[in-house]
C-alpha cells in the first residue's frame, strides 16, 4: 500500500507521532510534572503557589554570587566540553567551501522580515505600539526560514523543504515542549518575564505561539551546523562508550533524575541546573529501557557528530535568543544563584552551558517526529 502524505501509516499505529509521545514520553513527563510537587506535598509545603496561572513575573530573590562555586562549575564544564571542542577543531577539511544549489529567493525575503522585525523589536515606534510586544515570533520565524535557506544553498536541501509536515509538526510539538521548562522553573525561579501582563487565556495563546519556534529552530540549526566538514567529520572518531545502553546506566540516571526533581522545589538554590539535566536523563534513561535509538546511541561507537551537532545548534541558538531579547518590549530576566556574573546579555555567561543538554533534549523529542 502507498504511504499516505499524512502523520501516519495504515496498520501501523507506530508511525503516528502522538502514539509514539504517548509510549515513550508519557511515564517521563509525568514523573516530571508530579515530582516537584510530590516533593512540597512530602515535605508540608506550600504547593498551590506554583499551579497559579498565568505565573507571576516578579523577580525572586537567590542566593548571591560565590567565587569559589563559579569556579568550581566553571572548571566541571571545561573539564566536560574541552575534548570535544578540541576534537572538533582538530580535524581539517580538504575539500574547498562550495555550493549545491543558489540562495533562493525565499532566502532573501526572509533575511528581509528578520532585518525589518528586529529593527521593530528593538525600537518604540507610535505606530507599531500596538504590536510592539508580539515580535517574537515573526523574528524568529524568520531566522527559521533564513537558517534553512543557508541550509539549502548549502546542499540542496533542508528540513523545511524537504521533511514534508514533520518539520511543520515540530512548531505544535514545540509549544508543548516549552511549557515543560515553564513549569519546572515555577520551582527555581530562574527567569522571569517583563513587560506585559495578560489574563490566563491570552497569555497562554500568546506564550505557546513564541513556544512553537523552539524545536523548529534547534534542527534547522543542526542541519546548518552539520553543514561544516568539521562537524560533519570531526566528531566521528572519538573514544567509544560501550555501556551508554546498559540498562544499569539507565536505572542509575532514572533515579538521579527522579530525586533531583523531588528535591527541586526544596533546595532551588543547589538544584537550579537540575531542571536542564534530569528532564533529558530521565527521557534518555527510559529511551535505554524501551530499546529506543536515541540520540546518544551513537556513542557506543564513538561517533559524538549528532551530539554534538545538537548541542552546538541549542548554544547558537541561544545566543541569537538573548540577543534578540536584549531590547524587546517583553523580555525575559535571570536570577540565578551563585553564577549571576559576566553577563553576555542578559544571561550569566555560565548559564550558557545549559544549553548544551537543552539541545539533546530537543533531539530526544525531534527524533520522535523524524523517526520513521
Amino acid at each position: 500500500m502507498a504511504r499516505l502524505p499524512w502523520p501516519w501509516t495504515p496498520g501501523n499505529p507506530d508511525n503516528l507521532p502522538m502514539n509514539r509521545f504517548i509510549k515513550h514520553l508519557g511515564i517521563p513527563v509525568c514523573i516530571i510534572l508530579v515530582m516537584p510537587l510530590l516533593g512540597l506535598v512530602f515535605n508540608q509545603k506550600p504547593w498551590q503557589p506554583f499551579l497559579a496561572f498565568p505565573p507571576k513575573t516578579s523577580m525572586v530573590s537567590r542566593a548571591p554570587f560565590s567565587l569559589i562555586i563559579f569556579i568550581f562549575i566553571a572548571l566541571f564544564i571545561a573539564t566536560a566540553t574541552l575534548p570535544l571542542i578540541k576534537k572538533g577543531m582538530a580535524y581539517q577539511s580538504r575539500k574547498k567551501p562550495s555550493f549545491t544549489s543558489p540562495f533562493p529567493w525565499w532566502g532573501f525575503s526572509s533575511l528581509f522580515s528578520l532585518i525589518f522585525f528586529w529593527v521593530l523589536a528593538w525600537t518604540r515606534f507610535e505606530w507599531f505600539s500596538m504590536f510592539q510586544a508580539h515580535t517574537f515570533f515573526p523574528l524568529w520565524f524568520s531566522l527559521i526560514v533564513f537558517i534553512n535557506s543557508l541550509v539549502y544553498r548549502a546542499t540542496g536541501q533542508c528540513p523545511l523543504v524537504n521533511s514534508g509536515y514533520k518539520f511543520y509538526l515540530l512548531f505544535a510539538v514545540s509549544a508543548v515542549f516549552w511549557w515543560v521548562f515553564e513549569y519546572l522553573n515555577r520551582f527555581v525561579s530562574n527567569w522571569y518575564y517583563t513587560g506585559s501582563q495578560y489574563s490566563a487565556l491570552k497569555y497562554f495563546f500568546l506564550a505557546s505561539i513564541s513556544f512553537s519556534t523552539v524545536l523548529p529552530a534547534v534542527e534547522s540549526m543542526k542541519a546548518l551546523v552539520l553543514t561544516f566538514d568539521c562537524f560533519t567529520y570531526g566528531f566521528k572518531t572519538c573514544r567509544p562508550m560501550g555501556w551508554i545502553d546498559a540498562k544499569p546506566f539507565s536505572f542509575a540516571i532514572i533515579i538521579a533524575s527522579v530525586l533531583s526533581l523531588f528535591f527541586v522545589g526544596l533546595f532551588p538554590d543547589q538544584l537550579f541546573f537540575t531542571i536542564w539535566i534530569s528532564p533529558f536523563l530521565l527521557i534518555l534513561g527510559c529511551h535505554i529501557l524501551s530499546g529506543q535509538t536515541h540520540v546518544c546511541s551513537s556513542l557506543k561507537t564513538g561517533d559524538f557528530t549528532r551530539v554534538a551537532a545538537y548541542a552546538s545548534a541549542a548554544l547558537v541558538c541561544g545566543f541569537f535568543w538573548e540577543l534578540f531579547n536584549l531590547y524587546s518590549l517583553s523580555r525575559w530576566q535571570y536570577s540565578i544563584p551563585y553564577v549571576q556574573a559576566l553577563h553576555l546579555f542578559e544571561m550569566p555567561l555560565l548559564g550558557y552551558a545549559g544549553y548544551l543538554p537543552f539541545g539533546l533534549e530537543c533531539a530526544l523529542v525531534i527524533d520522535l517526529i523524524f523517526d520513521d
